[in-house]
């Protein structure tokens, strides 16, 4: 049997994408095609080198895991979420198997065996439309895990020349503003936002903001005061920052939040509805 290197990369990374963006929109991820498009690269260029005799040995059920352990962590980042996504993509991935299986029934054609292993017949148009296929039903018929749909947003943040991305939840409830200006606020998780920083700052100076804001004093720092539940007032540090979001850039408050803003780690921020965009 004839392989062509350049087949199996092009349909291995087209597919693995399919299975990625699917993965992100069910799994309530935001959708970053450079990062997908780099986790399925992965992917391709792991199925290419199996066919390589001496390399056979990749084959093995430790490698197949860690191969896919990696395309989840590029395509996701190191998250808590990514454990969650790679469920999803597990799941994308069997739904796909069925549906390939079942396309060749319906065609007629022949399911081979070989040693431990189902072989199908299958040319690269329709496994290719397959997956399509199947990724555009995920999307049309099942709704996200966890949120709304374009409810989770990517956010990029630069300060000074540091750049920090992120996911930020549309939360229409958030209200959180200047009380000078009256412009929203982006509401961050401090660990996410740490990085933006020439210094390191620790939990116990985000719950103090007036002490953590003489430390940030070259960087025009705001108290915004806040509400919440369990929480009848409250001082949450803010800094300007060049925020874009919804393919947006502008200049506006960042609050750095002492506690996560969710809960499974699904997003490291929270936007007030459309006020931003």
């Amino acid at each position: 049997m004839t392989v062509y290197a350049d087949a199996v990369l092009l349909l291995n990374l087209l597919v693995n994408y399919l299975l990625l963006r699917a993965s992100a929109r069910l799994g309530g991820a935001a959708i970053r095609n450079r990062r997908l498009l780099s986790g399925a690269l992965l992917g391709a260029v792991y199925a290419v080198l199996v066919y390589l005799p001496s390399l056979r040995w990749l084959t093995a059920l430790p490698f197949k895991l860690l191969c896919a352990a990696g395309m989840i962590v590029i395509a996701f980042g190191w998250r808590r979420i990514a454990l969650r996504l790679a469920a999803v993509f597990g799941g994308m991935t069997l739904v796909l198997c069925g549906a390939v299986y079942g396309v060749e029934l319906l065609k007629g054609g022949r399911i081979h065996y070989r040693a431990d292993a189902l072989f199908y017949p299958v040319s690269f148009f329709s496994l290719l439309l397959t997956a399509a296929a199947v990724s555009f039903a995920c999307r049309l018929l099942l709704p996200k895990l966890t949120f709304a749909a374009d409810s989770i947003l990517p956010v990029t943040l630069r300060l000074d020349g540091r750049t920090v991305r992120m996911s930020a939840l549309r939360d229409s409830g958030n209200t959180l503003c200047d009380p000078v200006s009256g412009k929203a606020v982006l509401t961050v998780y401090w660990k996410a936002a740490r990085s933006l920083f020439p210094f390191a700052i620790s939990a116990e100076e985000v719950s103090s903001p007036a002490t953590l804001a003489l430390r940030l004093k070259d960087y025009a720092p705001r108290l915004i005061p806040y509400r919440a539940v369990g929480v009848s007032s409250g001082l949450l540090l803010a800094i300007p920052c060049e925020i874009t979001l919804n393919n947006q850039t502008k200049t506006g408050l960042v609050a750095l939040s002492p506690t996560p803003v969710s809960e499974r780690g699904a997003y490291e921020a929270l936007t007030g509805g459309n006020r931003y965009a």
